[in-house]
């Protein structure tokens, strides 16, 4: 409620500070629209979007999955479902809680058409490498090079920002694949934090609990300037 309070006297000061005579209703339910997302009470989990930090399923430690039912329509349904939101979402991780399902699953996928932007020599420093489609089912990890790399880190379920996080340099992890079969594979440099960040969700942790709080930030400044400039004009 404060956020919907904080967006109605920014535009108000905004309207002000650009000498506009006209508020109109219309204008004000725009910009709600546009900072605040409703939730239907109707949606049960698995969810159509991607739960933002403050949903309680998040901060949950996610349960283990009979393997009985991995092989089910049902569950295959859900893997499929799981996978179309991180493309929908342009994301290369996503983890069971983040639809509301606080079970222990989670997806990666990296394609080359999801790095190519990325400058060559980051890529190298990095060990930035495409990954095929991998469904972790039931995962344990285990640090195996325990030095910390820094680099800038972002969340689909929170949204918008980023912020500099260390994680472990190259882990090995054991999960059942998505026919219910075991599999090892270790992983380092970008791959291996994607993993990490992914198991922290798991255990219901967010990059949030593991940051440099200074590098903390907001990465969408502009759109927001512009989507107040065209409710102004």
């Amino acid at each position: 409620m404060f956020k919907c309070f904080n967006t109605v006297s920014g535009s108000i000061k905004t309207l002000q500070k650009n000498s506009s005579c006209a508020f109109s209703f219309q204008s004000l339910k725009k910009l709600c629209q546009i900072y605040l997302t409703e939730t239907p009470e109707s949606a049960k989990p698995p969810y159509n979007f991607i739960c933002q930090v403050g949903n309680p399923v998040l901060r949950q430690k996610a349960s283990f999955i009979d393997e009985k039912i991995i092989q089910t329509q049902e569950f295959q349904k859900i893997l499929d479902h799981l996978y179309e939101l991180l493309k929908k979402n342009d994301t290369v991780g996503l983890a069971a809680p983040q639809i509301g399902l606080p079970w222990q699953l989670f997806v990666v996928e990296m394609t080359e058409e999801s790095i190519e932007h990325i400058h060559p020599y980051i890529r190298k420093c990095y060990g930035i490498t495409p990954h095929p489609l991998t469904y972790f089912i039931n995962p344990k990890m285990n640090i195996i090079n325990s030095e910390e790399v820094v680099h800038f880190e972002t969340c689909a379920s929170i949204d918008c920002y980023y912020a500099e996080v260390p994680r472990p340099k190259e882990v090995q992890i054991e999960a059942l694949n998505k026919f219910g079969e075991s599999f090892s594979m270790k992983a380092e440099g970008w791959l291996a934090r994607i993993i990490h960040h992914e198991m922290d969700h798991l255990k219901g942790h967010l990059y949030t609990d593991r940051m440099f709080p200074f590098s903390f930030n907001y990465g969408k400044w502009e759109k927001i300037d512009k989507c107040e400039k065209d409710i102004v004009n």
